[in-house]
């Protein structure tokens, strides 16, 4: 997502959100927040506020409320470094293992069970940040990374507004990934079901 102001929210997910919430009839406010401080707010459970474009997991179903799918990501693909070059058709556990690779790895970004395995146990140097993925994939382009991982369609977004530009990077994919993931509307538990449930139905399929 791009926030332009803290009244101009655009993105991916952020747009049929939008057009779902007003549909519904349903008044909002943007509060701009790093992600981590969301998601301390929604266990807390102290007050009704939603979160954007959360994947749902099995940990976040304990604390939080989930929309419907809102939208359904592309497959991730490595976002890699003009100068990071390999063979066609290698595979993500040949990056991994490469120890001289460094992975760019935002902190409390669901990469998904496939991924975040191959993490667990790579021989590739790992890099952490608490950066959006605009910062994310500039960092990359810069050098301080040689590759991380984000859905296709994400990086063509950022790509189509002029975030990042096509000649300073290279799209690897890779034939083992798995398909991609929903994106949800994450609540406290203090918003009411037959809130979620218009949203719901504005939504649609």
């Amino acid at each position: 997502m791009i926030v332009n102001s803290p009244t101009n929210v655009a993105g991916l997910v952020v747009d049929p959100t939008v057009a779902a919430l007003k549909k519904a009839g349903i008044p909002f406010e943007w509060q701009v927040i790093p992600a981590a401080r969301q998601l301390l707010r929604l266990k807390n459970n102290t007050e009704r506020v939603c979160s954007v474009g959360w994947y749902k997991t099995s940990e976040r179903e304990l604390f939080a409320k989930f929309s419907h799918p809102v939208l359904k990501d592309s497959p991730f693909v490595g976002f890699a470094n003009k100068n990071f070059n390999v063979k066609d058709g290698v595979t993500i556990g040949e990056i991994l293992s490469d120890s001289k690779t460094t992975v760019l790895i935002k902190m409390g970004f669901v990469n998904g069970d496939y991924l975040d395995n191959k993490f667990k146990t790579m021989k590739a140097r790992s890099e952490l940040s608490t950066g959006d993925m605009p910062l994310i994939f500039k960092m990359v382009e810069a050098g301080r990374a040689q590759i991380t991982f984000a859905p296709l369609q994400e990086i063509q977004y950022y790509q189509d507004i002029g975030v990042v530009e096509k000649e300073r990077f290279n799209i690897i994919t890779f034939s083992e990934m798995p398909s991609g993931f929903n994106r949800y509307l994450m609540c406290s538990q203090m918003v009411e079901d037959d809130l979620i449930n218009r949203f719901n139905a504005a939504l649609g399929k």
